[in-house]
């Protein structure tokens, strides 16, 4: 009679346990550690999320962001090489003042004789405009507009909203309209003047896109340079204008009496014919060297327009 094979003994029951509870916690373990690197993702996303948001919602805040001076091809001063160059801003450096700022006349080693606008404290232009001027002019090269050179922007109590510009010699074009030190012009030289005014502010309505309004077009504001060549400056109230099929865009008035134009001031429609109008009284004004309104007793607040 053949032996019977001998049979394999058969598993412990507590081995079996053992190995059911280890699989349990290898599976657990499993689940906390998934569980903790999802934490830790979804803790970087909401990290990161916050921050954009953050960064967004100060974008909009600072007007666009801080002045980047090499994405505008312009210079970034620092106050203090202004203040050396202006011998702190003195009075003897003075060379124009009016209701945003004081305009000084500054000497630089490199650059030589520069014009820099330094806007009151309590002027009204805001951040947005000040970087809104500087944004759009900083791109426009043309022979009858005054360059910008660069800009000084300073925060925190010593805030600072500095522009700095070619410098034009020979006063403003509301000089001459007045008389002002014996100065006058030849017929052959307001017409110059007028050409290459007109060339300017063609440019900021042609030349580039989108168009540039300028909104302040009057004598004080177009410069005359030595070869008494126009030189179209102050780009405070520069605006950009239509688009596409647009006829205008709206805005609120701003400008200088005299100089605005009624249908503007009417509707709030702003276009380039808002500077073309601003530009007919220069024209006449060139013609009867007369100021816009006339304040004196024989003609209390007449318009030269009226006057004609």
């Amino acid at each position: 009679m053949a032996e019977k094979t001998p049979s394999l003994p058969a598993l412990a029951p507590a081995q079996t346990e053992n190995r059911g509870s280890f699989l349990a916690r290898k599976h657990v373990w499993g689940g906390i550690i998934i569980v903790i690197v999802a934490v830790f993702v979804i803790g970087w996303l909401i990290i990161c999320y916050k921050r954009k948001l953050y960064a967004g919602c100060k974008l909009r805040q600072n007007g666009k962001g801080k002045l980047v001076a090499g994405k505008m091809w312009s210079r970034r001063f620092q106050l203090e090489e202004l203040q050396k160059a202006t011998n702190n801003f003195s009075q003897d450096c003075l060379v124009g003042t009016g209701a945003f700022g004081n305009v000084y006349r500054g000497s630089f080693e490199a650059e030589g004789v520069l014009a820099i606008k330094k806007l009151h404290p309590s002027s009204c232009t805001s951040i947005e405009e000040f970087r809104n001027e500087v944004r759009l002019i900083s791109k426009v090269k043309h022979e009858n507009l005054v360059g910008l050179v660069g800009f000084c922007e300073q925060a925190g109590s010593r805030a600072e909203k500095i522009m700095v510009y070619e410098y034009v010699s020979n006063g403003s074009l509301l000089d001459y309209i007045m008389g002002r030190g014996g100065k006058s012009l030849t017929w052959r030289q307001r017409v110059n003047i007028a050409i290459g005014a007109a060339k300017g502010i063609a440019h900021l309505h042609e030349g580039v896109k989108p168009s540039i309004i300028h909104r302040d077009i009057k004598p004080s504001n177009i410069l005359v340079s030595e070869n008494f060549e126009a030189k179209v400056s102050d780009f405070g109230l520069v605006k950009s204008g239509p688009v596409g099929d647009q006829s205008h865009v709206s805005s609120q008035i701003k400008g200088t009496p005299g100089y605005l134009d009624p249908a503007y001031c009417a509707s709030f429609h702003l276009s380039p014919f808002t500077d073309v109008y601003s530009f007919g009284v220069i024209l006449l004004q060139l013609v009867t060297a007369r100021p816009a309104v006339d304040s004196s007793r024989k003609h209390p607040n007449i318009h030269v327009v009226d006057w004609i």
